[in-house]
């Protein structure tokens, strides 16, 4: 029974990987995989783009280790329409880090990092210098690990999908035993249940 069960619940889930997604899904879809890539290396990521929406303030993620803070934006852009990074898309963010350092005057002045798949033109890397932001390009990858698995205060073992609504609130702590995976029996011999 438990077989087929797990077997049920890694075709759903192989399915969603495979499924096209609008621009909104895709959208998210790459800032989970940035978030991915920070709390895998132990930041404690909140995915600030996806729980606010267009009241993000051109915060995607805000990732945070110990004292440090560092403000992603996180641009998922067609390489094949040639989309180029210009210094004005570089704005938003720097403007989005003002406005964090005044409403937040006791923190450590955080780095902001834009992270895209497209091209940064060279007077935007000039500019992201001089603002002291950092930029990385990084493909889409629809075949990063998506599930997660979360030890909750109480001690409980759960695993979640995407397309769970408690997703985006789940974090991954890699030094509590948390973790992600692609495989539904890892989750399950390694004790963690699906509620969703």
């Amino acid at each position: 029974m438990l077989y087929f069960f797990v077997k049920d619940l890694q075709r759903k889930y192989n399915s969603y990987k495979k499924k096209s997604h609008d621009n909104l899904g895709i959208g998210h879809f790459y800032e989970r995989q940035i978030r991915y890539l920070y709390e895998t290396k132990g930041w404690r990521v909140e995915p600030y783009g996806i729980l606010k929406g267009k009241s993000d303030l051109g915060r995607d993620l805000i990732c945070t280790k110990k004292k440090q803070v560092l403000i992603i934006q996180a641009k998922n852009w067609s390489v094949k329409n040639k989309k180029i990074i210009y210094p004005k898309h570089l704005m938003q963010l720097a403007g989005s880090i003002l406005h964090y350092i005044n409403q937040n005057p006791k923190h450590k002045i955080p780095t902001g990092v834009f992270i895209t798949t497209a091209k940064f033109h060279d007077d935007t890397k000039k500019v992201a210098r001089a603002l002291n932001i950092q930029h990385r390009n990084i493909k889409l990858d629809k075949n990063y690990p998506m599930i997660k698995c979360n030890i909750n205060r109480k001690g409980k073992r759960l695993f979640f999908f995407p397309f769970d609504k408690l997703y985006d609130n789940v974090h991954i702590d890699i030094n509590n035993g948390e973790f992600y995976t692609d495989k539904i029996s890892e989750c399950v011999k390694k004790g963690f249940k699906h509620v969703g």
